[in-house]
Parts: C-alpha cells; sequence; structure tokens
C-alpha cells in the first residue's frame, strides 16, 4: 500500500538523520541517517502497523483517505519541557541502546501511542525493556492508560 509519508531532516542537536511519519497510520514512525534509508526503514514499521490492527481486528486507513481528512500541516517539530531528572534518564537509556535522544524518545512515544506489538525492539534493533522509572515519568501504565497524576 502507497500511504503518504512525511520525511523530516532532524537538527544535529536532535541527533541527526532524518525520521519517515505515516501521518494516516498514528504511531507508525521510523528513522534513518538519510532520507531514502528513513524511507525503506518506513516500509518495515508500516508492514508491521497494519498487521498488527489485522491482528486487533482494528480499521486499516486505505492511501486514498489520507487526502481527504489529514488537511492540517504540521512540522514535525515539537519542544517539551521535561523535569532535568526524566531528561537524564532519558539521555542515559538513549546512550545505553546507541541511539539519538530524539530518536529513543520517537520510539518511546510511537510505543505508547500503539506500536506495542511493533516490538520496540525492533524498532530500536536489540532488545530493549523500558525501565519503570521512565514509564512512571511518562504516566503511562502497560495497558497503555494514561495514570492519574497526584495533583
Amino acid at each position: 500500500m502507497d500511504y503518504k509519508v512525511e520525511i523530516i531532516k532532524l537538527s544535529e542537536e536532535d541527533g541527526g538523520g532524518y525520521i519517515a511519519i505515516v501521518p494516516k497510520l498514528p504511531g507508525c514512525i521510523s528513522d534513518g541517517n538519510t532520507p531514502q534509508e528513513a524511507l525503506e526503514n518506513v516500509q518495515d514499521a508500516i508492514k508491521c502497523w497494519i498487521e498488527t490492527a489485522k491482528e486487533k481486528g482494528l480499521p486499516i486507513p486505505s492511501p486514498e483517505e489520507y487526502k481527504e481528512d489529514y488537511k492540517e500541516e504540521y512540522s514535525g517539530r515539537l519542544v517539551l519541557r521535561i523535569p532535568k531528572s526524566l531528561h537524564k534518564r532519558l539521555a542515559q537509556e538513549a546512550k545505553k541502546e546507541g541511539v539519538s535522544l530524539n530518536s529513543f524518545i520517537q520510539h518511546l512515544i510511537s510505543y505508547a501511542l500503539g506500536c506495542r506489538d511493533n516490538d520496540l525492539s525492533k524498532m530500536l534493533k536489540q532488545p530493549y525493556i523500558i525501565p519503570p522509572v521512565i514509564s512512571e515519568d511518562l504516566n503511562i501504565l502497560e495497558s497503555g492508560e494514561k495514570r492519574k497524576t497526584k495533583t
């Protein structure tokens, strides 16, 4: 299936390389050192996304639907303020996995948005278990439900 893929160049500060996003398939994201590599890598992510949707009996958007209902434009850039302790922990985990902080956070967000069955270890190309501290900091339960935060 030919879905529209957005390729976004990352700054060196964000880890460099390129991100490939399939807007019609929430959480379907990949990356690469070049635009071509990101595009090739996202093809596997699309296949995994569709397989997971089929297994769960979820609707699979057709590529044509994209043009009609995705009219808003997004830059792919997001400024996010987080506690220093979380920033440090995320940076440590990214370094341990040998990926950029940007790629690591991208994969965690994709995972939280529905790529659980896409297997985070496949996305990082090595086994990885989300540390409980990060899961708690992100207020995400294993079931994917948002945890109520204390106020």
